[in-house]
């Protein structure tokens, strides 16, 4: 794992960056059939059990497993690039935050929140650039922003420099 892992230890919630390079077709659980064009999302989530933040984000940046969540045939289908980790943190204020940032929108409503009453969804697509939306929100919410491959086990094999 990584040098910071106490902070990743923690509870609390998380921004997920995916890249769709195919964009995706397909059902997902209750939404039904969704189709989402080639593009960046933004996921938000939390993560309140056994190994806090890592054990979840672990998870998803997992090729292999079987679709529990919304955002797993996402993850299934393109590829979490990088993260940010807010622990203590709310996913609902982390996507209401994001929200009236400019150059983001809900693709599918529903998506990720089928228990919220709060949030259209917990998916956003991003209209432009990615990477300057997370370190706005993390300024404006604190928090870490990770790569996706420092989660990835590290060999002699498989750096995780991938």
């Amino acid at each position: 794992m990584m040098q910071d892992d106490r902070f990743l230890k923690q509870s609390g919630a998380y921004v997920l960056s995916i890249e769709l390079k195919d964009g995706f077709q397909g059902t997902v659980g209750n939404l039904g059939d969704i189709a989402l064009p080639p593009g960046l999302y933004l996921y938000f989530g939390s993560a309140r059990g056994p190994g806090g933040l890592a054990a979840r984000l672990k998870r998803h940046i997992r090729s292999e497993k079987k679709p529990h969540w919304h955002v797993d045939w996402l993850t299934l289908a393109g590829q979490v690039v990088e993260f940010l980790a807010v622990p203590d943190g709310h996913e609902c204020a982390l996507c209401q935050r994001a929200t009236a940032l400019k150059n983001l929108m809900v693709p599918v409503t529903g998506f990720g929140s089928s228990d919220c009453h709060l949030c259209p969804a917990h998916l956003l697509s991003v209209l432009d650039e990615g990477s300057p939306l997370l370190r706005k929100l993390a300024e404006i919410m604190g928090g870490k922003i990770y790569s996706a491959a420092s989660l990835l086990p590290t060999t002699a094999a498989h750096p995780s420099t991938v």
